[in-house]
């Protein structure tokens, strides 16, 4: 059993200051959004990355960054689309390498799977996994050599065996997943399986984890607490995996990581 986790958070840089002692404190995991913003990429972020660098001098811990996201599908079969989604995920792993992070989060391909635009059967879930392959085949090759491991995070996925078979179709340790638990709690819903399900069906390939909240109606990322995600049986399934994944506060208002974090202390869920 592993023992109390020490929780991290996922910050943009310009906040960084604000929660800077209390990252170093425990040498917490440190997740950079910056990367999710396409002006960023297009900007002069090579200088974000410098000042980013100096802002951690002193950090030891396990650093990662969010992967570019807004508008990409990386299970698309266009080829022109595809080269757009490449181009801006090697951007994000070239900004991760620059600032020294572990760990990217990149979007799950199964928009809409499972739903009435969507059905779910083993030609389509195929077609997609195809499709996504053949985008990231570039992408993990980099990552593999700088040492960045991609972690495929659940969005709008309802089936823990779909997004495990997507992950294992690499055959790479540079591909492993990741759980947002109030993607999650929506996809319950729908019908989808619960966030304890996730975590037992597919812990052995699961590195990283998004803490939220939410009742299941909007994807709110609230503070832990105002909504109805059940922790206790959360982090009771992670004791039981054989490694620690990274366990990342995602807050909308990045003011309510110190009081979600607070929330788990006093619960003794977590450091």
């Amino acid at each position: 059993m592993q023992p109390i986790p020490i929780v991290g958070a996922a910050i943009p840089s310009y906040k960084l200051h604000t929660h800077l002692e209390w990252i170093l404190s425990a040498q917490r995991d440190l997740e950079i959004q910056d990367a999710v913003d396409p002006h960023c990429l297009d900007g002069n972020w090579r200088e974000r990355t410098q000042l980013i660098r100096g802002m951690l001098a002193g950090y030891t811990g396990r650093l990662g960054i969010h992967g570019p996201f807004h508008g990409l599908d990386i299970g698309c079969g266009d080829p022109a689309i595809q080269a757009v989604v490449q181009r801006r995920l090697l951007q994000g792993l070239e900004f991760a390498g620059q600032i020294g992070a572990k760990q990217m989060v990149v979007h799950s391909p199964f928009m809409n799977f499972g739903t009435g635009f969507s059905a779910v059967t083993p030609k389509s879930v195929a077609h997609i996994i195809e499709h996504a392959r053949h985008t990231l085949a570039p992408v993990v090759t980099l990552a593999s050599q700088i040492g960045c491991t991609l972690v495929i995070e659940t969005i709008q996925d309802l089936n823990p065996r779909v997004l495990r078979e997507f992950v294992l179709a690499f055959e790479s340790p540079w591909v492993q997943h990741s759980i947002d638990v109030g993607h999650v709690r929506i996809g319950m819903t729908r019908g989808g399986a619960s966030i304890t399900e996730w975590i037992r069906q597919n812990g052995d390939i699961l590195r990283h984890v998004h803490l939220q909240d939410t009742d299941g109606t909007y994807d709110w990322h609230h503070r832990l607490g105002l909504g109805d995600i059940n922790f206790a049986a959360i982090f009771a399934e992670l004791q039981q995996l054989p490694h620690q994944p990274r366990i990342i506060l995602e807050m909308r208002n990045h003011d309510d990581i110190a009081a979600s974090w607070q929330y788990l202390v006093e619960r003794g869920l977590a450091k």
